[in-house]
C-alpha cells in the first residue's frame, strides 16, 4: 500500500498550480499558488437556441417517451408546479442527459438537461436543476 501524495508535490507532478491553503477571496472561491481564484460554484453560460435548435430537440425527444407521470408517488407533490425559465425543477423530478443525437450537433449542450412535462421541454442547468429554457413539446416551432 502506497502512503498518500500530498496535494502540493501531485500538483508540481502533473505540472499545474497547488491549491493554496489560505482563506478564499470570496465566499465559493479557491485561490491557486499563483494568486489565480477559482470559482467553487461555476455557472455555465447564457443560453441562446434558436427556433431551429429547439425544433431539433423537440423532435429528439419525442421519440424517446418520458414524460414526467404524476401516478407516481415520489413525484405527486411536482402536479402542482407550473414550469417557468429560471424556476427550480420540483422535488421527484429528475432531468435527464440530452440525447447523443442532440449532443452529436449541438455539443454546447452537454453540461444541459433535460425533462419533459406538462407538454414542455424543460432545458435545465444540469449543476443548478434550473430551467434555463423551454419550450412546447408537441408544437413544431417554425
Amino acid at each position: 500500500m502506497r502512503a498518500p501524495v500530498p496535494i502540493a508535490a501531485l500538483a508540481i507532478l502533473l505540472g499545474t498550480p497547488a491549491p493554496s491553503l489560505a482563506q478564499p477571496h470570496a465566499q465559493g472561491a479557491v485561490e491557486l499558488s499563483d494568486g489565480t481564484t477559482l470559482s467553487q460554484n461555476p455557472s455555465l453560460p447564457k443560453l441562446n437556441l434558436t427556433n431551429a435548435q429547439r425544433e431539433q430537440i423537440r423532435k429528439t425527444v419525442l421519440t424517446e417517451h418520458n414524460d414526467v407521470q404524476f401516478r407516481l408517488k415520489a413525484v405527486q407533490s411536482a402536479k402542482a408546479f407550473t414550469p417557468a425559465v429560471g424556476a427550480t425543477l420540483p422535488k421527484g423530478v429528475k432531468a435527464q442527459g440530452l440525447p447523443a443525437q442532440v449532443l452529436s450537433q449541438l455539443p454546447e449542450l452537454r453540461d444541459y438537461m433535460y425533462a419533459t412535462m406538462k407538454d414542455q421541454v424543460l432545458i435545465v442547468n444540469g449543476m443548478t436543476n434550473k430551467i434555463v429554457d423551454m419550450f412546447s413539446e408537441t408544437q413544431p416551432l417554425s
